[in-house]
């Protein structure tokens, strides 16, 4: 009993002692925290959505004051930048907010190469020849979008291209990252014309394979008086720097593949 107790003893003391070293060294070694830090961290919407190219609002905050990132990255704070700018001790400016957009029109519509009947998502229908459609770049459907996003921005019916709800997006890419097909981009909230085709295809291609496919026809570039669309590497494409948002190009589409945003919801 004596030698239990004594190791008893011995196996108290040592833990002791331990607790107390590692007390020491916590403060010896520790490293300050610049607590202006955490005020960022509180003024963030602590989403960690990484739409800011950080993992983490805790990673965006400590970005921003030690390595002096730019403090309007954060789409959900974009209310609060001068805020973040007082913190910093800098004048802050917000970034309009940027939204996701389907650049598909097609969808089901388009004339089917095969019938798919395997797991129901984009990445696992993409594996076979691309996917089901005979156009390259069709919305697959099946929503792996709307799965990974985290704000229920995203909705679908059937296998139509999905639907963008902008009230809800924050616009932190995910949607953007997970399409297989490379057709959801990110738009500035304002934007209105959205040019909902990315093929490359010649006209003629196009016809036969999507109801609703951009034939290269270029009216919309002749039409625009911002000179703000142009097909670089034969897709269409708007610089919303330039475009004002007349929708003359909306109007003038033969194909009626460029939307109006201005239609959806937007917040």
């Amino acid at each position: 009993m004596d030698v239990i107790f004594v190791s008893v003893i011995i196996l108290c003391v040592c833990g002791l002692l331990a607790g107390v070293a590692l007390s020491i060294a916590s403060r010896i070694f520790a490293i300050e925290i610049d607590p202006r830090i955490a005020t960022l961290e509180k003024i963030l919407p602590g989403a960690n959505c990484s739409g800011c190219g950080h993992p983490s609002c805790f990673s965006y905050a400590k970005d921003m004051v030690e390595n002096g990132i730019e403090p309007n990255l954060c789409v959900m704070a974009s209310d609060k930048v001068s805020e973040i700018g007082q913190v910093l001790g800098i004048d802050a400016e917000g970034k309009e907010k940027r939204v996701a957009a389907i650049r598909c029109g097609g969808g089901q519509n388009s004339v089917k190469q095969y019938d798919y009947s395997g797991i129901p998502s984009c990445q696992a229908i993409s594996f076979f020849d691309g996917g089901d459609s005979k156009c390259e770049f069709s919305c697959l459907g099946f929503g792996d979008c709307g799965a990974v996003c985290p704000f229920g921005a995203i909705t679908r019916d059937g296998r139509n291209a999905p639907v963008v709800d902008s009230s809800l997006c924050v616009g932190c890419g995910r949607c953007v990252e997970e399409c297989p097909k490379d057709i959801i981009v990110l738009v500035p909230l304002s934007a209105r014309p959205l040019p909902a085709c990315k093929t490359h295809e010649k006209g003629k291609f196009v016809k036969s394979v999507c109801p609703v496919g951009c034939i290269k026809c270029r009216i919309c570039i002749k039409e625009c008086p911002e000179n703000a669309i142009s097909m670089p590497n034969n897709i269409i494409e708007i610089d919303y720097e330039k475009c004002n948002n007349c929708g003359i190009c909306i109007e003038k589409c033969p194909r009626n593949i460029i939307l109006d945003r201005s239609l959806e919801k937007n917040s």
